[in-house]
């Protein structure tokens, strides 16, 4: 004789596959369709209630979902609204949501005030004041602030009832085929993913990223107390704490007002990497509780357990730990680069182009001077050592950031050759510096000496090209762009807060030191948006005049690490092209000395033809 536990486990939540299928679309098109056209009256009209029209919505989308499927007997069971008997444990559960809810608050402010990102003020509590606009004794005032926001809990809980009852009450059963775990980051991350409309277009989409990874592990926890009581009313009162207790009391409580901490989606209470190293701990040490909940829950306790093969759980653990690792590194770094400026600021000076400003250093003193153009994805810092051997010898010598890379702004439009060459031309007319110059340029910066020669040939007293991109390679593009992406992630996780281990060790001490910034994900946005425009360049510079001598006796270096780039060298009749003893195609770094007397050969044949 089956059990009541085994008859419902025999026809689970939802009944047959046609009617969860049917429930479910239901319960998508309302839940997910209102809120959405929330959001297009917003857009349309400024009126703005797509918060609490969704979090309405969702209840209504399960009720229609449940109604749909022909369950409406056993709804409040199938959903965990009953049994509430017995009372004491309910109490019990509704107790540790609460208490467990304010713990988290409280100790992610206190990990982000221990990490300087929340400047306390624990006497005068400037940061409460600011935000309630009151005076008065410090306790009068937390007293105050608590009655307000307890207010705002009752308020709220029918609006966290909404929710609980479509995330944890409807829909994380249905997902039960899944696996438990499939199950509860799955119900997390739909649910992140519903609040997309209050983000778009209000000027809060930077947020989404940090929030979202928040609702996947409070969707955890909730779905523990979901699990462990039999009942969303626990989790009801934890969402409601947290959208009024924690997020509108008890981060203004420990901080002054200091709206860059407040404002901070990547460290603002549990939205952010002080909460979510308060959460995710507590997540991994309760994985056999959370296990054991499910097997005592009539919704989870029939599935089979399956024990997986030995390598898929090592797998598993190794992606858990990457994934872990990631976040955390990328939460790191979003909260660390507010600080950069003041950490690595910019050893040389930012001038102004029109739309933007360049990063530009110089150094030393005489004419011609020397102006380095760097190579893709690398900085003004690479020449440094160079920088500094000609002024020891009573040189004058420069190097820039190009727009976006290390210190410099983003610039608009196609970030192509030519627009860059301009640019180059531009920023040092504005930044004074008289030519014509002696062009030292690597790799990319090929493309964009040539085609500044072409476009200011009065600005050009000589031209040392170290091994140049070469204009007829037409897969570069797609590999680069992703090579690009691929830093960019790596910079974004924080790798480079680590060490510096990605940067090469022969580069100059200043680009070492300066790493999070020359190296950060701004610079391989700026190296990505450069391949973007790959095709524009190269047509450009194949546009140009090929012919030997098409460049007159302008004094002229090429420099190649295997003897493949002769060509360019002809365009002048006083071309050198010079086969470095090395492959490495980062000539700079690993032949300096023969970098530099190429430099002086050309600066003295510069001087003696002017």
């Amino acid at each position: 004789m089956r059990s009541t536990a085994e008859r419902r486990l025999a026809s689970p939540p939802g009944g047959p596959v046609g009617g969860r299928r049917r429930e479910l679309t239901v319960f998508v098109l309302i839940g997910f369709g209102i809120p959405w056209l929330l959001w297009l009256l917003r857009v349309r009209t400024g009126i703005d209630v797509v918060a609490p029209g969704g979090m309405i919505a969702v209840g209504l989308a399960t009720f229609a979902a449940l109604r749909l499927g022909g369950r409406t007997g056993t709804v409040a069971r199938d959903t965990a609204l009953v049994p509430i008997r017995p009372v004491r444990r309910l109490v019990r559960f509704c107790a540790i949501a609460l208490g467990a809810t304010l713990a988290f608050g409280f100790l992610a402010v206190a990990i982000g005030a221990w990490a300087g990102e929340y400047p306390t003020d624990l006497q005068n509590f400037s940061g409460l004041r600011a935000a309630y606009d009151m005076t008065g004794e410090p306790l009068q005032l937390i007293l105050s602030a608590l009655a307000v926001n307890i207010g705002l809990l009752v308020v709220v809980l029918p609006l966290a009832l909404c929710e609980e009852w479509a995330w944890r009450g409807f829909l994380l059963p249905r997902l039960r085929q899944l696996g438990l775990w499939p199950a509860l980051l799955a119900s997390g991350l739909i649910w992140g993913v519903w609040h997309l409309p209050g983000y778009v277009g209000a000027g809060a989409s930077p947020g989404f990223a940090p929030f979202l990874v928040t609702t996947v592990f409070f969707g955890v926890l909730l779905g523990w107390l979901r699990l462990a009581s039999g009942l969303i009313w626990p989790g009801v009162l934890a969402h409601a704490a947290n959208n009024t207790l924690v997020t509108a009391f008890v981060n203004v409580v420990f901080s002054a007002d200091d709206e860059r901490a407040l404002s901070n989606p990547w460290t603002v209470g549990l939205s952010g990497w002080p909460g979510w190293l308060t959460m995710l701990p507590v997540i991994l040490v309760g994985t056999r509780a959370i296990r054991r909940a499910a097997e005592g829950d009539p919704a989870f306790g029939g599935l089979p357990r399956r024990r997986p093969h030995p390598l898929r759980r090592i797998l598993a653990a190794s992606l858990g730990l990457v994934i872990v690792a990631a976040l955390a590194g990328t939460a790191v770094e979003q909260s660390m680069a507010r600080t950069d400026a003041r950490r690595f600021p910019a050893p040389g000076r930012l001038v102004s182009v029109g739309t933007h400003q360049l990063h530009l250093r110089c150094l030393g003193s005489g004419s011609p001077a020397v102006v380095f153009e760097s190579g893709w994805g690398d900085s003004s810092t690479t020449w440094d050592g160079l920088q500094r051997e000609l002024t020891a010898s009573g040189r004058r010598s420069c190097a820039y950031d190009r727009a976006g890379h290390a210190w410099s702004e983003p610039g608009p439009g196609v970030r192509d050759a030519s627009a860059e060459a301009a640019e180059l031309v531009t920023l040092l007319a504005n930044a004074g510096e008289r030519g014509p110059f002696v062009f030292v340029g690597h790799s990319w910066g090929g493309h964009v000496l040539r085609l500044l020669r072409a476009q200011r040939p009065g600005q050009v007293a000589g031209l040392v090209l170290l091994d140049i991109a070469d204009e007829r390679n037409t897969g570069l593009a797609a590999p680069a762009t992703i090579q690009a992406h691929v830093w960019s992630f790596a910079a974004g996780a924080g790798l480079l807060r680590t060490g510096a281990w990605m940067v090469d060790p022969r580069e100059p001490r200043l680009t070492r030191d300066n790493a999070p910034v020359v190296f950060g994900p701004a610079t391989w946005a700026a190296a990505a948006a450069e391949m973007r425009a790959y095709d524009a360049t190269v047509r450009a510079v194949r546009s140009l005049p090929r012919g030997p001598g098409s460049w007159g006796g302008l004094p002229l270096t090429v420099i190649s690490a295997q003897d493949t780039r002769e060509q360019p060298a002809r365009l002048s009749t006083r071309g050198r092209h010079v086969v470095a003893a090395t492959q490495d195609h980062y000539v700079h770094l690993a032949e300096p000395a023969l970098v530099l007397r190429e430099i002086h050969r050309v600066l003295e044949q510069a001087a003696f033809t002017k």
